[in-house]
């Protein structure tokens, strides 16, 4: 049965979400809402579960700092628990990726009560992919259009369906690898600017995000035209790509030349959404092949 594992309440609660999505009466969104604050409330208190005092003032400690450093505003993880006063939701959002931040940078302190000790500390496990697996499990329950990534950042869900098999592998790959830092910097403001409704900087970042991963991968030339035919000559590239680079190409020049004259922005109706998301989403599948085609893979 679907949604065995929920109890009976929310299951008729997934039945009928599920149902009005599909015919459109609801939709996904980024507010959070008190269930759904509380599931991650509950997700942190299960993060946090039997670490050592000195530990869990470390959380407390990093999380008030980042949040005062970042956003001039201390919202602590209690705050997802309030039934009323609660802060502006994008401070809600900002204590999660804090709290994720917080339990990365704890595994130092873990290895490092671990030498103090002599080994006689317990196996923590990864609390921080814990977390974040219980907080994107919380929002897609929800209809909460982010998900929780590697590097602690919330990142819009524009198509579900195509944000698991390409945004988040893409984004994984990318952070997961130094050589690739300027590009993963370029595709995180794609996405941001698709959020934003801005097709013209979603391309342009697309396309710079493509340019980086090119270079990292040894590829020549000072344009993205150029640095395609140099990865086409080091065999990242077949014959059979060219469609699909040309149509990126295109685009990205012809967006390049709207910017030139002036009328690349939101307000300009030649400029659509619909060819700014296959861009990015385009540009992050090239990521993953020419990543493995780069470490010796078949093209």
């Amino acid at each position: 049965m679907e949604y065995q594992h929920e109890l009976y309440a929310e299951r008729l609660r997934l039945k009928a979400q599920a149902e009005a999505l599909a015919t459109g009466a609801t939709q996904w969104t980024q507010q959070l809402n008190q269930r759904v604050r509380i599931r991650v409330a509950l997700a942190w208190e299960d993060a946090i579960l039997g670490l050592h005092y000195e530990l869990t003032d470390f959380l407390d400690e990093f999380i008030a700092g980042r949040m005062l450093r970042s956003v001039g505003y201390k919202v602590m993880p209690e705050a997802l628990r309030r039934a009323s006063d609660v802060p502006a939701n994008e401070y809600l959002l900002s204590v999660i990726e804090a709290q994720h931040e917080a339990l990365v940078a704890l595994v130092p302190q873990i290895e490092l009560q671990v030498m103090l000790r002599g080994g006689l500390v317990a196996d923590y496990g990864d609390r921080a992919g814990d977390f974040r697996r219980d907080v994107n499990q919380a929002f897609q329950a929800h209809l909460i259009g982010l998900q929780l990534h590697h590097n602690s950042r919330l990142f819009p869900i524009d198509s579900h369906e195509m944000h698991s098999a390409v945004v988040e592998p893409t984004l994984y790959l990318l952070h997961s690898q130094p050589r690739f830092a300027s590009a993963e910097t370029a595709y995180q403001n794609a996405l941001k600017e698709l959020r934003n409704r801005d097709p013209g900087d979603a391309i342009t970042d697309a396309a710079t995000a493509l340019q980086e991963i090119l270079t990292a991968l040894g590829c020549e030339g000072g344009a993205l035209g150029d640095l395609l035919t140099s990865a086409k000559k080091k065999g990242l590239l077949a014959g059979a790509d060219t469609p699909l680079t040309e149509s990126i190409l295109k685009t990205v020049n012809w967006v390049a030349a709207q910017r030139n004259q002036g009328e690349a922005h939101r307000a300009d109706p030649g400029t659509d959404m619909s060819d700014a998301w296959m861009v990015v989403h385009v540009v992050g599948a090239l990521a993953i092949r020419l990543s493995e085609t780069g470490e010796g893979g078949s093209s």
